[in-house]
């Protein structure tokens, strides 16, 4: 069995996020579990293509430094 994650949601977060679950026939943990991951992974990518553009830009500024 997994951690529990002690999250709090108002009450209107709480419906949003309910009738979105039953929405897509699927089940509170299911959904909240899902949507939550997709975020995280999504915040990595986003971080790791900034990164990237970060190092090739760096890459080029060091060449030119170089010279």
């Amino acid at each position: 069995m997994g951690q529990v994650l002690p999250v709090e949601f108002s009450d209107g977060e709480v419906r949003e996020i309910e009738r979105q679950a039953a929405a897509e026939g699927r089940s509170l943990q299911e959904y909240v579990r899902e949507t939550l991951m997709t975020a995280v992974t999504s915040r990595a990518q986003q971080r790791a293509t900034v990164l990237d553009h970060v190092l090739e830009a760096s890459a080029g500024l060091n060449e030119r430094l170089a010279r």
